[in-house]
């Protein structure tokens, strides 16, 4: 059984959490909105945490990030990364007109919810990825997401590819749930067990109820805010 929880709780929440996984400082704050973002459109951030929060991406004996650039290409390779240390910098090279190229990466809707919230700039982004031998695809323009999703999982992605597109054309955008009330009946829900392990991290932590905490929970989630 799941139970409600508003955006703030999320975003709130999952930014401690980060933040006592020993997080640079910024990631923390750009994956709390990145994982309210997606659960804002009924996409799963929340278990995203909840799969790293179990298996940290920076264990040791965890291979490092490899960055290469190839003429117009960026690679990022070694181990199998997770997306939580990877979007920011990897659609920054998008953005920047680099076609980028991860080879495995760990929670790819992260890298969805980061170029949505770039929704400032005059074009957007497309992904691709590889998983369970079938193809996930998702864009982004001007606020409007949407994503194609052809595998049963959304946890492992293999040969994603970034890159920037002008005259995106948004056919079936992501909604945004109501997140105001958590007692609504349309809002983000979880399953209390896995939001109890994130809580219990949060505790690790002491952070501020900062302005820009609450900046950070306005219903876009994006970097206007």
């Amino acid at each position: 059984m799941q139970f409600r929880l508003s955006l703030h709780e999320v975003i709130n929440k999952s930014t401690q959490a980060l933040r006592a996984l020993n997080f640079p400082p910024g990631l923390d704050i750009e994956n709390g909105k990145n994982i309210g973002w997606l659960e804002s459109r009924g996409l799963p951030g929340l278990q995203n945490l909840f799969e790293e929060i179990k298996t940290p991406s920076n264990t040791p004996g965890h291979n490092p990030i490899k960055i290469n650039t190839i003429e117009n290409i960026v690679q990022f390779s070694g181990g199998n990364q997770s997306a939580f240390y990877l979007a920011q910098s990897a659609v920054d090279f998008a953005e920047n007109g680099k076609s980028v190229s991860i080879k495995n990466c760990r929670f790819p809707l992260l890298i969805l919810a980061e170029m949505g919230r770039r929704n400032h700039l005059p074009f957007g982004f497309k992904v691709q990825w590889i998983e369970e031998e079938k193809i996930n695809r998702g864009s982004s323009i001007s606020g409007n997401s949407e994503i194609t999703i052809n595998s049963k999982s959304l946890t492992t992605a293999h040969n994603l590819k970034i890159t920037s597109a002008k005259d995106l054309i948004i056919k079936n955008p992501l909604k945004i749930l109501d997140q105001e009330n958590a007692h609504k009946e349309v809002g983000i829900s979880f399953y209390p067990d896995h939001w109890e392990t994130i809580c219990a991290a949060a505790k690790k932590v002491l952070v501020p109820d900062s302005e820009q905490s609450h900046s950070s929970a306005g219903a876009e989630v994006d970097d206007s805010s």
